[in-house]
């Protein structure tokens, strides 16, 4: 793998080096006495000008990271990837502002009764650093040693969500920084298969955590466009989303790989567990559980070999997986990711940070936390999940084409959803493995001509 030259290297060095500055010690509470010692309103206008300059004071000087962050976005969007700024669906064009700024508006905007300005300071200098956090992890490549590097940025955001912040919890480690890079839209589609082949050279425990987020977040866009976008057709959802296909075969193929192999949680690795990777196998699957048991839509007609390997892999270690997956069945009193769907990853995390600042109350469950079931019935996973989507049909501005809620939870769809994609996978699995079980709904579409309309 071709590694980058010093100079890249040393940037991202320097932006490391500065953050680790800025987290672990007390500058983050002092960056936030010294705004508030102007008063609320003074104070927003000064973040919001300390946001755009990338540069904040504290008692003992100035931290700048202007230079830093320029040039590491620079060779970002030379890859093709925006990740400080957000894409404008009704302009078709990013915005002029990073996204930190642009939450700090919609603050200001929201007019909040007795704001708990404190809190909403904190939150928002926590925001700004995560996305430098995620930039740095796109540039991970940059050095000598990836996997350092992106330990590295996982470390970093430990700290960043620990003591000396705002207590909000974003995300949990690099490579769910990175899928919250890329996952908003960026025109260049091709951009996203020369990234997921920078992943491919990696340690292979390292992409199995990737492919686990990356599943997790396909699924719910995708299953967010077969449920509420496209009536349920698959093939029109294939047809909007070329892109995400080649991404979502590396995924659930690296899962099915790790599930032959046998892995399992080693302690002190930070090797997933083995349940962990069959509920995200689970939900790889179920983004499009026909595109991998039956011939493989065009989106991935470059990707043969690979989609080959997995059909023989589910043929050969279907009934196993199946009665795994029985495990994972979604019922209604427990939190199933399989009910959760968006458009984009990063409007839930827009929805959780934007909630948090109205409430003047950091958020403790992450990103991830929607990712994972909750087995044991709490509520807390799943109130988030409706509070997030009672946020995304709050205005009519929020909603997406056709007046679809962005973000939404529903555990019967999640039920379809397994059951689905444990019908499309009998399909697969010999007939001398154990007869065909019946759905528990009624829907056993086995092609997506029969998926439910």
């Amino acid at each position: 793998m071709k590694r980058g030259s010093a100079a890249p290297a040393s940037t991202l060095d320097e932006a490391t080096a500065l953050l680790e500055a800025a987290l672990a010690g007390a500058a983050r509470e002092e960056i936030v006495e010294g705004l508030l010692g102007h008063g609320p309103s003074e104070a927003l206008a000064r973040l919001r000008r300390a946001l755009r300059s990338h540069s904040f004071r504290t008692r003992s000087g100035t931290l700048d990271f202007e230079r830093p962050t320029r040039k590491l976005d620079n060779r970002t969007r030379a890859d093709g990837f925006r990740v400080l700024h957000s894409w404008n669906h009704r302009l078709h064009a990013f915005s002029d502002d990073v996204t930190p700024v642009l939450m700090l508006d919609y603050f200001v905007r929201a007019e909040v009764d007795e704001p708990d300005v404190r809190t909403v300071v904190a939150i928002l200098i926590d925001y700004y650093f995560l996305h430098l956090l995620a930039l740095c992890a796109m540039r991970c490549w940059d050095a000598a040693d990836p996997d350092g590097a992106l330990d590295r940025v996982t470390v970093l955001l430990g700290t960043l969500q620990g003591p000396g912040g705002s207590g909000h919890r974003f995300l949990d480690d690099a490579e769910t920084a990175i899928i919250y890079a890329l996952s908003q839209f960026h025109p260049e589609e091709r951009a996203y298969d020369r990234f997921i082949d920078r992943f491919r050279a990696l340690d292979v425990h390292r992409q199995t955590r990737f492919a686990m987020v990356s599943a997790s977040v396909l699924s719910c866009h995708l299953r967010w466009g077969f449920w509420l976008m496209y009536g349920r057709d698959v093939l029109r959802m294939r047809d909007d989303n070329v892109g995400d296909y080649p991404w979502l075969l590396y995924s659930v193929a690296a899962l099915m790989r790790a599930f032959v192999r046998g892995d399992d949680a080693d302690p002190g690795t930070g090797h997933p567990a083995r349940e962990d990777v069959v509920d995200a196998l689970l939900q790889g699957l179920a983004a499009d559980p026909w595109a991998f048991t039956g011939k493989g839509p065009p989106a991935l007609k470059a990707h043969g070999e690979e989609h080959a390997e997995l059909r023989r892999l589910l043929v050969e270690h279907g009934a196993q997986l199946v009665e795994e997956l029985e495990a994972h069945r979604p019922s209604k009193e427990a939190y199933s990711p399989l009910g959760l769907h968006f458009n984009f990853p990063h409007n839930t995390l827009v929805a959780l940070v934007a909630t948090a600042l109205i409430e003047g109350r950091p958020q403790t469950i992450p990103l991830n936390g929607l990712f994972v079931r909750d087995p044991g019935a709490s509520k807390g996973t799943a109130d988030l999940a409706r509070a997030v989507m009672a946020y995304s049909g709050a205005s009519p501005d929020r909603l997406g084409a056709h007046g679809a809620r962005l973000v939404a939870y529903d555990a019967l769809s999640g039920l379809r959803s397994f059951t689905m994609t444990v019908d499309a996978l009998w399909e697969l699995i010999p007939d001398d493995l154990g007869p065909r079980p019946t759905s528990a709904d009624g829907d056993a579409p086995g092609d997506p001509d029969s998926a439910p309309a």
